[in-house]
């Protein structure tokens, strides 16, 4: 009898400090955690599903006056987006070739807790890992939090990993 697979979801993102293509702290403390603690050696069990979500700008634009934007600064932005992406899960991809481990990656548009919970529910993960930045109470009102909606609402266990102390930025908002 053939062995099952453990499909894991790893929910990833840019850093706000650091820009493209690098991943946030969160999201690379929930990959390494998820490799050191759940797979281990056992690179063969598991199918790692990488799941990045682009939030767009309320006004379409990130880094221009949206009164002289033309059609190519659109056709522009949309392609740096996804280029941006794409770079950005190529760093994940790579660590799991260079260990060894199945995995799968995709980008997704929207609210990045609705797209998540959304995409457990028509893949059915095993387990869904995301990355927290360990905001406070006072925080999480301003700022809300991705962990803390998937935890609630994902039809899957959720494992919510937190950055370590002597990652965290001075402002903790930051990732």
């Amino acid at each position: 009898m053939a062995e099952e697979v453990t499909r894991v979801m790893v929910a990833v993102n840019e850093s706000s400090i650091k820009g493209y293509p690098h991943p946030s702290i969160s999201s690379k403390g929930a990959f390494d955690w998820t490799i050191n603690k759940i797979v281990r050696d056992n690179v063969s069990a598991f199918n790692l599903l990488f799941l990045h979500v682009q939030v767009p700008d309320e006004d379409g634009f990130d880094d221009m006056d949206s009164i002289f934007a033309s059609p190519d600064d659109f056709k522009n932005m949309n392609q740096r987006d996804r280029i941006r992406g794409v770079h950005l899960l190529e760093y994940f991809i790579n660590r799991c070739h260079e260990i060894g481990v199945v995995c799968q990656a995709w980008i997704m548009h929207g609210d990045p807790k609705e797209v998540i919970c959304h995409e457990v529910k028509r893949l059915r993960p095993d387990l869904l890992v995301v990355g927290s930045r360990g905001l406070g109470p006072f925080q999480k009102v301003f700022v809300g939090t991705v962990s803390e909606f998937c935890w609630k609402h994902a039809e899957c266990p959720v494992i919510s990993i937190k950055r370590k102390p002597d990652e965290t930025p001075q402002d903790p908002v930051d990732d």
